[in-house]
């Protein structure tokens, strides 16, 4: 009976959790359009203003042409300029590359090195390597912290010490973001 009930929880737990996600982002986001959309169509109807928002970001995304990425980079000129908000924008613009797969990414290459011991490996994304002047190969990696892997360490690591990975880098950020919950099929290269 628990093992039949369990099994019903496991099922009915992530729709439940859904539901009340696009319920919250509803609630905050109808109140916004109301005052414009009150008027024009008639009393409220719960969820208008988020169907709304939807379309706007799809309107926003199809007129990225060359007038909307020129203006686009003049806005993002202006937030780079900002003194803080100028670099957390720049790590969550990377972070954001990194999990589209944008081919700007330099997050592209996911590995595994021994941090923050030598018993213990941390999941990061190699973002360059270089030969120092005594001929010797070194990688600098991206270690993201988890829940928030904007936040994190930038170690250098000699390359025999790093191990490529054979996982996307989006299912490195989904298991960083989801503290270890969801793990890739690909971690057999951990470790080598």
């Amino acid at each position: 009976m628990g093992r039949i009930f369990g099994r019903g929880l496991i099922v009915l737990l992530p729709l439940a959790v859904t539901v009340l996600i696009i319920q919250f982002i509803a609630g905050t986001i109808d109140p916004l359009f109301q005052p414009i959309l009150d008027p024009l169509i008639g009393p409220d109807i719960p969820g208008l203003g988020l169907l709304v928002f939807i379309g706007i970001v799809f309107l926003v995304g199809l007129l990225s042409h060359r007038f909307a990425q020129y203006v686009g980079r003049l806005v993002e000129a202006g937030i780079m300029k900002a003194p803080i908000i100028g670099g957390i924008y720049l790590t969550a613009k990377q972070v954001s590359m990194s999990v589209s797969g944008s081919h700007e990414s330099s997050f592209d290459t996911v590995v595994s090195v021994p941090f923050p011991t030598d018993h213990s490996m941390a999941i990061g994304f190699l973002t360059r390597e270089f030969t120092s002047e005594s001929n010797r190969n070194f990688g600098i990696v991206y270690i993201p912290t988890t829940p928030v892997p904007s936040s994190g360490f930038l170690i250098i690591v000699p390359m025999e010490l790093v191990s490529i990975l054979d996982i996307s880098s989006s299912e490195a950020m989904q298991m960083v973001v989801t503290g270890g919950i969801v793990v890739p099929d690909g971690l057999s290269g951990l470790g080598r």
